[in-house]
């Protein structure tokens, strides 16, 4: 998501000089603040921790940021964890996370199928770097003799591969899983209707706010530990919204933006035999009970697409495609011609992927992708090559219109240590674009040798490196890059200021 945030010069009034001094200087950095793009609600973040650590980290270069490792946030049998079980699933079987940029946060939901039963919530923490659990696992009952099973107490999902279907919704505060392929059946969300038999469900939506490592999802006595009480943490969404009743989340794909002043996500699922259609879920205030929208506004045409992820830059859905027999690397459409009325007016684009050499780039199912905001380009890693990631941006031609081919650019790691990549089933949804730091945060495959996930940094290069010689920044950037200066150098004096009165030099 991209917002225009401006200052009005023309009716700025210099601070009152019978301010204090102090406030003055504050004064003075608010201003500074608003031309960096700084809102309210992320000012309060504690992101020093991570922001020390991309300071020392040069461009297009990889710091890892967990001081622990994942396993240390799993819970033992007698806490109430899933009793002979692995929960590294949850990283390595189709997963994905979520950025919580109100609490600077990673959430990681997901195992499922026949690979892990819990439904724990983990929660990687950025001002510390630590991996917590936000909650304890659901215990789980067979549906007669099938392969479905359900929440005991129908007040959390089932677990799930989530492909890149996990996103956080900063207006209401939730995180949202879409689900995939739920444990044990592979198919949707349930829960237990009044007769015993399934009944869809989903999406579900976590409450950040009521994250505890030692109570479970649901209710109370629904743990493993039967004495574990229960948060009630989660919600399920299902039928609350007008509209379509939405796709299979399958191998779906999931981009999030404000519309409005609603949270919107954007998502496709699996249908069609590899074309899956774009469909946009609008959000209520949802802790006031109140009804969002779902309705399908465009078809898949051009580009099919099984496996994947998907972002949005500036007002494009860019979904990864990786269909054998075709050649194009995204399946595009442009949201500026959305039409729940004909959603099949909206066909997408099939975008064809070129090396700078010319030579066709293959797309693969492995690749995480997102949008840099800041920079303007579309990065993606697939972990193949360690930490070597991918960048493209749109193409116009002279009258405006989008060009059917992009040109990647390789960007090999400018530093020794970085991810080992290896991803047993692709990357997926583990790779997000955080605005509020201006770099990429990426969940590494889980290490049976060492029992962590690895979280990472990557520091994008910047367009001003990027620009050719003789070629200067626009006013803005110029503009911004000398508040940034500003802005060092009185943290520089700052700093100076407080080590002379350490050493007595006062």
């Amino acid at each position: 998501m991209n917002k225009s945030h401006s200052v009005d010069l023309k009716n700025f009034r210099k601070p009152s000089s019978r301010l204090g001094k102090g406030a003055r200087k504050c004064a003075y950095l608010s201003l500074a603040l608003g031309f960096l793009n700084c809102n309210t609600a992320n000012a309060a973040l504690d992101l020093s921790y991570l922001q020390g650590l991309l300071a020392s980290t040069p461009e297009g270069g990889w710091v890892q940021v967990n001081t622990n490792k994942f396993s240390d946030a799993w819970a033992s049998t007698q806490e109430g964890g899933v009793p002979d079980s692995n929960p590294a699933a949850v990283v390595h079987a189709w997963s994905s996370v979520a950025w919580d940029s109100t609490r600077g946060n990673l959430l990681l939901f997901g195992g499922g199928h026949a690979n892990y039963a819990g439904n724990e919530m983990y929660v990687w923490q950025g001002s510390d770097g630590t991996w917590t659990r936000g909650s304890l696992p659901s215990r789980m009952e067979r549906y007669g003799s099938t392969a479905t099973f359900f929440t005991v107490d129908n007040a959390a999902p089932q677990s799930a591969h989530t492909y890149d279907n996990n996103i956080y919704v900063p207006i209401n505060d939730m995180f949202v899983t879409f689900g995939g392929a739920a444990y044990n059946s592979g198919a949707g969300f349930v829960v237990k209707g009044p007769d015993g038999n399934p009944l869809p469900a989903g999406p579900w939506m976590w409450d950040p706010n009521k994250a505890d490592p030692n109570k479970v999802g649901g209710t109370d006595g629904s743990g493993y530990n039967l004495a574990s009480p229960g948060g009630n943490m989660w919600t399920n969404q299902y039928g609350k919204w007008i509209g379509d009743l939405g796709p299979s989340y399958l191998e779906g794909t999931t981009a999030y933006r404000q519309e409005n002043g609603r949270d919107v996500i954007y998502v496709t699922g699996a249908g069609g035999g590899g074309w899956p259609s774009l469909f946009r879920y609008e959000l209520g205030d949802v802790r006031a009970g109140e009804f969002g929208s779902f309705e399908k506004v465009a078809v898949a045409w051009n580009a099919p697409s099984f496996q994947g992820a998907s972002t949005i830059a500036n007002n494009l859905f860019i979904r990864t495609t990786s269909v054998r027999g075709f050649q194009m690397g995204f399946g595009v459409w442009d949201l500026s011609k959305s039409n729940p009325a004909n959603p099949d007016a909206n066909r997408d684009i099939a975008i064809y992927l070129v090396n700078e050499d010319g030579t066709p780039f293959i797309m693969n199912v492995d690749f995480g992708i997102d949008f840099d905001s800041i920079n303007g380009k579309i990065l993606m890693w697939d972990g193949h090559d360690n930490g070597t990631v991918w960048e493209t941006e749109p193409i116009y031609d002279n009258l405006g219109n989008l060009s059917t081919t992009w040109v990647v650019k390789k960007r090999m790691s400018s530093t020794v240590l970085q991810p080992n990549g290896n991803f047993q089933t692709g990357v997926l949804g583990k790779w997000d674009f955080i605005a509020e730091l201006g770099a990429f945060i990426a969940l590494d495959e889980f290490s049976s040798a060492t029992q962590d996930a690895r979280v990472w940094l990557y520091k994008p290069y910047s367009n001003i490196q990027q620009l050719p010689s003789g070629v200067l920044p626009e006013p803005g950037t110029i503009i911004l890059n000398i508040v940034a200066l500003f802005i060092l150098l009185w943290q520089l004096r700052g700093r100076s200021i407080a080590s002379r009165k350490s050493l007595n030099c006062y």
